[in-house]
């Protein structure tokens, strides 16, 4: 334990790895959750989508044919979309990791830290883009998806903080 109140502490470099790593937890939740699906917001749309029809036969037989094609879709789409946002979730924490085992004694050093840590603000990015994607595609919660992606936009900000305070390095480095 510090003798140092908590308060009086400098952050931790390490606080945007903790971060990707409770990213990491909250996507996997969600990815469990199949993302927020909702069958009853999916009825809803079929509904919207069959209201049109007057005779109740035809209506029920094109929402039963909507609602088997959005299932397989649905179905096709979660999965793919699971290995993505998982992969990405992974090179956050991954990129971050390996810019953190490099300390620079040598420009090529502070070049490898400085691009690592660029690949995991892109993973971020990324990250971002297929959360709005799904949320726009699925029938799904969308206030899940905004608060996750804020969480993305604070950990691209300390990871961007992160790559800026390693100027520090510059006045030291050989060759």
């Amino acid at each position: 334990m510090s003798d140092i109140p908590k308060s009086e502490r400098s952050e931790s470099r390490l606080r945007a790895q903790h971060k990707a790593y409770q990213i990491r937890k909250i996507i996997t939740a969600e990815l469990m959750a199949s993302f927020a699906y909702s069958q009853q917001k999916q009825e809803k749309h079929i509904k919207a989508m069959t209201d049109h029809i007057a005779d109740k036969t035809t209506r029920e037989e094109a929402a039963q044919k909507i609602r088997e094609l959005e299932e397989d879709f649905d179905t096709w789409f979660i999965k793919r979309e699971r290995d993505q946002v998982a992969d990405l979730c992974e090179g956050i924490a991954r990129h971050l990791r390996r810019a953190n085992t490099i300390w620079p004694d040598y420009m090529v050093e502070f070049t490898e830290r400085r691009l690592e840590m660029d690949r995991a603000m892109e993973c971020c990015n990324a990250l971002q883009d297929e959360l709005q994607y799904i949320a726009e595609t699925l029938p799904a919660d969308k206030n899940k998806y905004m608060a996750i992606v804020l969480e993305v936009e604070t950990e691209f900000k300390w990871i961007k903080s992160l790559r800026q305070s390693d100027n520090r390095f510059l006045p030291h480095l050989k060759g």
